[in-house]
């Protein structure tokens, strides 16, 4: 079986070469090669930066003969050459068949032979400098890295009524030198006046102030302005907004934000598709303005064949302070799989704290009233297979988020910790301790071809406190499924009885569940087109009686699928097969349809 996963590993990371083949355009231009006489290093990069305007050219789609194509490639190279201070700099092209060769005499680098910026005294004697000087070549990112930080520097310290920083640079081709100068154009220093909102139908004005943020009396900025927009669109009660300051008067402006509500309600149906669960629909209604000052009202409900949800849900934002919000849910919930039936109601309130920009942490209580029947003999009392439970949990977590989207991230990572002590008000010597871990990390190589991203997640679990068979069967842990580990089953992995029948045979029962969890997932993910994408994808997991959980006995799954990437999220449909198939248990292989990347 593993030298079929070796095999199909080589085969998949073929697979975009073949697909490209059959996408218009990928293949069509000739290929270049480039040489910069003297100097291998720029050589390099003009490869480099070549190649990614190949990527992204619209313009090249016009040109079917090569010839005009190095034409055409030639002028970028020119540009590209004087953006690295090569003012004296030749490109010859020559064409054979369908290769191109460059060739590049740059000439010397242009320094800079004087630098001066010019602003306002006052304003000047806080700059801290700019990240050019005197002597350094002539770059133009390195000139504009200089406009940035001016602009930032007089948005943070000056209250001018308008910020506009420009530059000039007059070359000396004799000496091959350049004069560099940044200018700050006049412009007043202004305070904030009057702050309004208009527009508003629906939400409380002075719950949008407050998202403001700016009050009368304020340093006058244009960053704050930025900024306050941002905030009220992240509200997600704001279509668009748009700003309007008024003339200066008596050393003041006022600032009006104009806007326009989004429409408050949303309905939404989804389908989906696994091998193991069957085919499920989903609906869900919310209401993101119920109060009038951004409370959210959901209530979801998903179905399928093992399990069936009904969830209400209400989100009160800036619950006693600006950076905490109160979440309350009350779910329905039934559960029918092979090792246990269960029917539960939840209520639940969580509150949480955001510490930093990407650091929260939460705190709430949770009610759970549950019927689990286990259906594997030996895990219950053969004459009382019914338990029911009063579950009153404490969870606390901490999350860590950098990543750049929820549902198809490409850079950045997560942490989460869930900390959550259980006691049985039915049977109060019942206590038990649930923790789980979850890491996921996410490296996209822009400059490659098809920008794959490297994706990792890895998820630990241990309950501790009572032994693995006094748990309820639907808080153990399990492993195996879309979310965990694919191409076996959902929830047959862990622990398994056996049982012996009239004859005398042994035979594993279904799986009853573990007090240990660990689970590692690494899928390569491709972009072939803006819209659509492929994986490939490695899961390794089990459930273990014991409650520590170990990176060991795993049982690892394997497969590739295709994303159609919306503006949303990307539709997956995945394929999936167990590398440690066991007969009469797991199934050739598993697939899977839904949306959002799988982590």
């Amino acid at each position: 079986m593993r030298i079929l996963f070796v095999s199909l590993l080589v085969a998949l990371l073929a697979l975009p070469m073949q697909l490209a083949a059959a996408i218009p355009f990928f293949d069509r231009l000739p290929g270049f090669t480039l040489l910069v006489q003297g100097d291998p290093q720029l050589q390099e990069k003009l490869t480099s930066e070549l190649n990614e305007l190949r990527k992204n050219s619209s313009a090249l789609e016009n040109y079917e003969d090569p010839a005009d194509i190095a034409h055409y490639e030639r002028g970028n190279l020119e540009k590209l050459l004087r953006a690295q201070g090569y003012y004296d700099a030749t490109v010859y092209e020559s064409v054979s068949g369908n290769q191109i060769f460059y060739s590049v005499t740059p000439g010397p680098q242009y320094h800079i032979k004087s630098l001066d910026i010019i602003m306002p005294a006052g304003l000047r004697a806080g700059f801290s400098g700019l990240p050019i000087h005197v002597g350094d070549p002539l770059i133009a990112s390195k000139v504009l890295e200089g406009v940035e930080k001016i602009t930032k520097y007089l948005n943070e310290n000056a209250c001018l009524l308008n910020v506009d920083v420009s530059y000039q640079a007059t070359v000396i081709h004799r000496e091959a030198a350049a004069r560099l100068e940044y200018r700050v154009a006049p412009s007043p220093e202004v305070h904030v006046g009057q702050v309004r909102i208009e527009g508003v139908t629906s939400i409380e004005e002075d719950y949008l102030l407050d998202k403001v943020k700016i009050k009368s009396g304020d340093c006058f900025s244009r960053s704050k302005l930025d900024a306050a927009q941002l905030r009220l669109l992240r509200t997600n009660l704001i279509a668009n907004v748009n700003t309007e300051v008024s003339e200066p008067y008596d050393g003041l402006v006022d600032v009006t934000f104009v806007i326009q509500e989004r429409n408050h309600r949303t309905i939404t149906l989804g389908v989906g598709y696994t091998s193991d669960e069957g085919a499920g629909i989903s609906a869900a209604w919310e209401h993101r303005n119920v109060f009038h000052r951004g409370e959210k009202i959901e209530v979801e409900s998903k179905l399928n064949k093992v399990k069936q949800t009904l969830e209400g849900k209400l989100t009160i934002p800036r619950f006693f302070h600006d950076k905490q919000r109160l979440t309350a849910s009350i779910a329905l919930e039934g559960e029918d799989v092979d090792s246990y039936r269960s029917e539960s109601l939840t209520f639940s309130a969580l509150v949480s704290r955001k510490i930093s920009k990407h650091r929260t942490l939460s705190g709430g209580a949770e009610l759970k009233f549950s019927e689990v029947d286990e259906k594997v003999e030996g895990a219950v009392e053969a004459d009382d297979p019914d338990e029911n439970y009063t579950l009153l949990a404490f969870p606390l977590g901490f999350k860590l988020n950098t990543t750049d989207k929820p549902l198809d991230a490409r850079r950045g990572a997560t942490s989460a910790l869930e900390v959550k002590p259980y006691i049985d008000l039915r049977n109060t010597n019942t206590t038990f301790i649930k923790n789980t871990l979850q890491l996921t990390a996410y490296k996209t190589a822009d400059d490659w071809r098809y920008k794959p991203t490297l994706a990792i997640r890895l998820k630990a679990g241990a309950i501790t406190g009572e032994s693995n068979l006094e748990l309820p069967a639907d808080e153990r842990f399990y492993a195996g499924g879309g979310g965990s580990v694919r191409g076996y089953g959902y929830q047959e992995l862990g622990p398994r009885l056996i049982e012996i029948n009239d004859e005398g045979e042994e035979t594993l029962s279904d799986a009853i569940g573990g007090r240990g969890l660990s689970e590692i997932s690494f899928e390569g993910r491709f972009r072939f087109t803006d819209t659509w994408g492929g994986v490939i994808f490695l899961d390794g997991g089990n459930a273990y009686e014991d409650a520590a959980p170990k990176f060991s006995d795993l049982f690892w799954g394997t497969g590739f699928g295709v994303r159609y990437i919306t503006s949303f999220a990307p539709i997956r449909m995945d394929i999936a097969f167990p590398l440690d198939r066991r007969e009469g248990i797991d199934d050739r292989y598993q697939v899977y349809v839904s949306l959002g990347q799988a982590f």
